[in-house]
């Protein structure tokens, strides 16, 4: 949690006046950690063009429908980057308006329980997932080790919903499973990518230092 808290101190810190401007390590943070996770995928050999602005809109635009505020975190800059790099024209997330999409996390939170049991049940699907690269069973694990990473805060948990519809809209379980992976690394801060574990707690903390994405300990 507490570093859950120094991102949100980052948050106000790096968004300037107003609020309008994207903080440069944001930006730095999100083309590391995304191009990391993009690698030996098709959009490895895609250009980067505007996704760092259109993602900080989008995840604006997310958080003042669900929360009342333009207060983003690092998490949710990073996961609506992510969204825009496979699409995001019109606000849109998976070809729907994020609205819709937004609502559907909501019911999901509701449906399975709240944000406790969301985040628990989502790692037991993780875990019955057969992974061949073992990287499902490793991230249930690691991951239900502290519920309130991803529980504990409403922000969290309401992306944590969207990473789960965005996992189950896949078309393979080892599909659901790599893509659930590579958004919930962005709120749990160190996962399993295939054979690798990475570690981004640090990639954004330190203002004017460049991003420093590690391996697990």
């Amino acid at each position: 949690m507490k570093i859950l808290i120094a991102l949100v101190l980052l948050a106000f810190m790096g968004a300037g006046k107003a609020f309008a401007q994207i903080p440069a390590e944001w930006q730095a943070a999100a083309q590391a950690v995304i191009g990391d996770l993009e690698r030996d995928t098709p959009l490895a050999s895609k250009p980067w063009t505007n996704e760092t602005t259109q993602g900080w809109h989008l995840a604006r635009a997310w958080r003042k429908h669900n929360n009342g505020n333009i207060e983003i975190i690092l998490a949710e800059y990073l996961t609506f980057v992510a969204v825009c790099r496979s699409g995001c024209a019109g606000s849109t997330i998976m070809g729907q308006g994020y609205v819709a999409v937004a609502e559907q996390a909501k019911a999901l939170r509701a449906q399975q329980g709240g944000p406790y049991a969301l985040v628990a049940n989502s790692n037991a699907w993780l875990a019955g997932i057969a992974d061949p690269t073992g990287a499902a069973a490793k991230n249930a694990a690691l991951w239900g080790k502290d519920i309130d990473m991803a529980a504990a805060d409403y922000a969290t948990s309401n992306i944590y919903a969207l990473f789960w519809l965005l996992a189950r809209a896949k078309g393979t379980p080892v599909e659901q499973a790599d893509t659930f992976a590579k958004y919930a690394i962005f709120v749990q801060l160190q996962g399993w990518i295939g054979a690798r574990c990475l570690d981004i707690s640090k990639v954004a903390t330190v203002i004017g230092a460049p991003p420093k994405i590690e391996s697990c300990k």
